[in-house]
C-alpha cells in the first residue's frame, strides 16, 4: 500500500514537473484538446530544402493505435500506449515510461503543402514528411466584365 501511495505522489510530481519544463517553440500549438492527453511524445522537427520532417518517439505503440490528422493548419498526432503488466503482484521501484492517451499538436506554417504528407513508423519512431510549397502560381487579372484568360 505504501508503495502505491509513493507511486501516486511521484506521478503527480512528474506531471507538474513536465508541465513546467515543457518546451515551447514556433511549431507547437496549445489548445483545449492538447490538455486532455496524459503525455506528449518527444519530438524533433527539422527543415530540409524542399520538405519538413517531424519525428516522434513512439516506442511500444502499434501503428493501428496512432492517428495523424491535418485540419485548419494543425497537424495532430494522437494515440495510446497500452501498459503490459505481469499477471502477478508487482512493486514499482522506478516509473519513467508514459502510458495511456497521448496527443501532440503542431502548427503547420503556410509555406508547407498540406496535401503532400507521408508518415512512416519504423523502430519506434514515427517520421512525418511534409513537402514545402515552393510553387509560385501567377493569377491572371481580367478587365471588369471580361472573361479571364487561361
Amino acid at each position: 500500500m505504501a508503495l502505491h501511495v509513493i507511486r501516486v505522489i511521484r506521478d503527480l510530481a512528474d506531471q507538474g514537473s513536465s508541465a513546467m519544463h515543457r518546451p515551447r517553440n514556433f511549431y507547437c500549438a496549445e489548445g483545449d484538446d492538447a490538455r486532455c492527453s496524459k503525455w506528449e511524445p518527444n519530438t524533433d522537427i527539422f527543415e530540409c530544402a524542399d520538405h519538413v520532417i517531424i519525428r516522434l518517439e513512439l516506442a511500444g505503440i502499434r501503428r493501428e493505435a496512432i492517428s495523424v490528422l491535418v485540419k485548419n493548419g494543425r497537424l495532430t498526432i494522437s494515440g495510446v500506449r497500452q501498459e503490459k503488466r505481469p499477471n502477478e503482484t508487482i512493486y514499482y521501484h522506478q516509473l519513467e515510461i508514459h502510458y495511456g492517451l497521448f496527443r501532440k499538436v503542431i502548427s503547420i506554417p503556410e509555406d508547407i503543402e498540406h496535401n503532400d504528407i507521408t508518415a512512416v513508423l519504423d523502430d519506434g519512431l514515427l517520421e512525418i514528411k511534409i513537402s514545402k510549397n515552393s510553387q509560385v502560381v501567377e493569377i491572371p487579372i481580367s478587365a471588369e466584365g471580361a472573361e479571364p484568360k487561361a
